[in-house]
């Protein structure tokens, strides 16, 4: 009875990371706000079936995730403070405090299945051939005036066809997102698969940039360069790359209220001569410094950037938002919102992540090449471009970097060899 069992929640878990591999491509190009609900539930359906033993819990949330659950936790006690209020029970904070968790645990279950050579070897194979047909429809629809978006979802009669490209235009940029996060993890899974496979990787890093500049999304283009420059330098020195990745990660939140001081104090010639998406960038850095003055300690609360609604003239565009959203950059939003016990804490996770990843041989080299370029990529698209808060971008990062677990460990590292 209990090897019955054993076996029905082996087969249970294996067919939701089934699920989860299959519509990760689809669901990215819709968007990706599916992504959160697919990784979601396959985290949920894994807890049924054998309650896992304390030391299991202990593993699979080592120090790294505890100080970042702590982070969620602040930002949800920050929410009390916030002038952003829902009427909702499941108000962002709290999907997200209860998401990310979730998602851990699907990425555990990639681990275990990553162990196992028959279902490795079935992820791995939907993985490569997904990620592969995801570069190509982001590029086709893209180029073909949205041919792929408009099959699958036609206009509906008198909707307003303006409206539905902006949807449009933003679900490829998420998608072309999604494709970058992948780049690092999967193009060194492909290398390390022969003559066809190194032919795949190469053809892979072509197609993300591609994607990154037809879609003129230019916080993914400097992703996919900042990852592939890193990948150089670990494929010669991991650790270095590693750790490099990881103080540059750390200081692009320590050191966020410099950037919003420089902003504020950029000189007009300067702004008119960059271009207008990055000149709003630095309209809305400016402003938040500002902010930042206020609540320096507990930051303005969870969601409150929201609730920023003065609006100005920028090339003569009238109510244009000073602050969209979100600013645009993790670090300013972690400042402006959560304050300096945030930006601590963030920074704490970020060192104790590194502490454990630098465990000798926790990660192999090819593990350290793809880490590297993933967490780059991460950090580049995170300080150009999406919210700190959005669960599907939580999702997203979670699933890219569970994916390491498929890369082979060949041999230790030498760790003095830096």
């Amino acid at each position: 009875m209990i090897e019955a069992l054993k076996e029905w929640v082996a087969r249970k878990d294996f067919f939701m990371l089934l699920l989860v591999f299959l519509t990760v491509p689809i669901f990215a190009h819709a968007g990706g706000l599916g992504i959160a609900a697919i990784i979601g539930l396959c985290g949920l359906v894994a807890l049924a079936g054998f309650p896992p033993r304390m030391s299991e819990i202990k593993n699979r949330f080592p120090m790294p995730v505890r100080m970042l659950l702590l982070l969620l936790v602040w930002g949800w006690i920050s929410s009390f403070w916030s002038p952003y209020q829902s009427d909702d029970i499941m108000t962002n904070p709290v999907k997200l405090m209860l998401g990310v968790p979730v998602f851990l645990l699907c990425a555990y279950l990639i681990k275990m299945s990553a162990s196992v050579p028959k279902k490795a070897k079935i992820l791995t194979g939907i993985l490569c051939v997904g990620t592969l047909a995801l570069s190509v429809s982001i590029l086709v629809d893209q180029l073909s005036g949205y041919a792929i978006s408009f099959a699958v979802d036609p206009l509906d009669p008198g909707q307003d066809l303006t409206a539905r490209i902006g949807d449009m235009i933003q679900n490829i940029g998420h998608a072309t997102s999604v494709l970058t996060l992948l780049l690092a993890p999967v193009s060194v899974l492909l290398w390390t698969r022969g003559r066809i496979g190194k032919a795949a990787s190469l053809t892979l890093v072509v197609l993300t940039l591609a994607c990154g500049f037809t879609t003129g999304q230019s916080a993914s283009t400097l992703g996919a360069l900042t990852a592939l420059l890193l990948m150089g330098l670990a494929s010669r020195r991991p650790v270095l790359a590693l750790r490099t990745g990881f103080l540059l990660a750390g200081a692009s939140i320590l050191f966020a209220p410099l950037l919003a001081f420089l902003s504020a104090h950029l000189g007009a010639n300067i702004k008119n001569a960059l271009p207008f998406s990055w000149e709003e960038r630095v309209e809305n850095w400016s402003y938040l410094s500002q902010k930042l003055s206020q609540h320096p300690i507990v930051g303005h609360g969870f969601d409150a950037v929201r609730m920023f609604n003065d609006t100005h003239t920028i090339r003569g565009f009238e109510g244009r938002a000073l602050v969209s959203l979100h600013p645009h950059n993790a670090g300013l939003h972690i400042w402006v919102e959560l304050g300096v016990i945030g930006a601590v804490l963030s920074c704490t996770a970020l060192y104790f992540a590194l502490r454990y990843l630098s465990v000798p041989n926790r990660l192999s080299k090819t593990q350290m090449v793809a880490t590297s370029g993933l967490l780059i990529a991460v950090v580049t698209m995170s300080s150009l471009s999406y919210g700190v808060w959005q669960d599907w971008w939580w999702a997203s990062i979670i699933f890219a970097g569970a994916q390491v677990f498929f890369i082979n460990k060949p041999k230790p590292i030498l760790y003095q060899n830096l």
